[in-house]
């Protein structure tokens, strides 16, 4: 900010499911209910994109008063690859790597 520009952003942040510590973790997703849902993407996912909401008019001002390419990170998983945990976790890890790729495009 002092320099007048924006190199790089980073998203990780992860809510720690419930039942994150006994077997409910990994249970089937009907048994889970919303709330594996919510832990999995309230945060992480939602925190992910709310950072590229703001940070995108920075980043790309940056870009254009300089030769630098801004740097985006957004932390994910294997679980957004494969089955890992449960459905909400992979779901979860899958569309944070679909929204980097897509807010890629765009920036």
């Amino acid at each position: 900010k002092e320099q007048g520009r924006l190199d790089a952003v980073v998203a990780s942040a992860f809510s720690t499911p419930p039942a994150l510590d006994d077997a409910a973790f990994r249970d089937d997703f009907w048994k889970q209910g919303l709330e594996m849902w919510d832990a999995c993407h309230g945060v992480g996912l939602r925190g992910a994109y709310a950072l590229l909401l703001s940070a995108a008019p920075s980043l790309v001002e940056t870009a254009e008063k300089t030769d630098a390419r801004p740097l985006v990170v957004l932390v994910s998983s294997f679980g957004g690859q494969a089955y890992t945990f449960n459905v909400a976790y992979g779901v979860g890890k899958a569309a944070t790597d679909r929204l980097a790729g897509d807010a890629a495009v765009q920036l």
